[in-house]
């Protein structure tokens, strides 16, 4: 299986924004294949360990901007199977700012997921309609012709698109901020959470007790809270607290999970004693309700004639 690794990590640098949501055609290089290098070894571009689906970048605000990579590793590390038909590499046009935003924040996920499972045809179609989406948005700067390039050069190796992602995420989401876009980052950020959350389950399919992958689904109610913060930030636009609003079936889901007393316990490094969250736990009913919460949403703004 594909390492996936941040192909939604590359579609985020473009994107910028999803971090969500952000992610990038990073496709995985298969094994035994001479690895070609288009970037400057500026960074480590060492696999990020496995965990929570994280906030990556601080805002001005002080609300961190969450990012899907993380989440996609745990679908490497699961092993999950490729299923047709999660996603679709179709244009459409979207009439608001909001639609387009949230879109924005989707394709993001969905060029992660595809290029992960080395479906690079799809990658590049959506690539496309996502730089159609940032032009509408007003925010083209984001795609300068020269990381473009480099993303369509680098389709087939995953540790190059890693780098280039990984040297420019913090720098594009800084951008979108000093340029005023706050705003349609944290609806970006929204819609790339929904997405990643979406596939993630329909990948799962059923539910499984003592499952690794549904308790790293359970742990995205820390993103979730998050990401209701930073969009709480500009609920003063009329947009946003729209977006809050149609949030709500998914983050009262995530919002009621029970989480276990919190945990002290020693480092191995320094010996200083650390405190952890307790366990997030996640019912039968808990995750089909949030599948379905997911799913429903997602199909509400992705459909170009649903008037979003």
């Amino acid at each position: 299986m594909c390492y996936y690794r941040l192909l939604m990590n590359k579609i985020l640098k473009p994107i910028a924004i999803l971090s969500i949501l952000a992610t990038t055609v990073v496709g995985c290089g298969g094994e035994g294949t001479e690895k070609k290098t288009d970037v400057t070894p500026e960074a480590d571009s060492t696999a990020v360990e496995d965990q929570m689906f994280g906030m990556d970048v601080m805002s001005s605000n002080n609300y961190q901007v969450p990012s899907p990579n993380e989440l996609f590793l745990i679908i490497k590390n699961s092993e999950l199977e490729y299923k047709e038909g999660i996603v679709t590499s179709g244009a459409a046009n979207y009439n608001s700012s909001k639609a387009q935003a949230l879109n924005f924040g989707r394709l993001t996920a969905d060029i992660a997921y595809s290029a992960s499972y080395e479906k690079f045809q799809e990658s590049i179609d959506n690539f496309e309609n996502l730089r159609k989406l940032a032009g509408e948005l007003g925010i083209s700067y984001v795609f300068d012709e020269l990381m473009v390039n480099r993303v369509k050069n680098n389709m087939d190796n995953a540790d190059s698109l890693e780098m280039i992602s990984n040297n420019s995420y913090i720098n594009i989401v800084n951008l979108m901020e000093e340029s005023g876009e706050s705003v349609n980052l944290s609806i970006i950020s929204a819609g790339g959470f929904v997405e990643s959350i979406y596939i993630l389950s329909e990948l799962i399919g059923e539910y499984e007790e003592g499952s690794e992958v549904i308790q790293r689904l359970a742990d995205q109610k820390l993103v979730m809270e998050n990401i209701l913060d930073y969009l709480n930030q500009h609920s003063d636009e009329a947009k946003v607290a729209e977006v809050v609003s149609e949030l709500k079936p998914i983050a009262d889901v995530f919002l009621n999970l029970k989480e276990g007393e919190a945990a002290a316990t020693k480092s191995e490094r320094d010996g200083k004693m650390v405190l952890s969250g307790g366990k997030i736990e996640m019912s039968k009913e808990e995750f089909d309700a949030l599948k379905k919460a997911a799913k429903d949403y997602r199909d509400s703004f992705s459909n170009a004639g649903a008037g979003n």
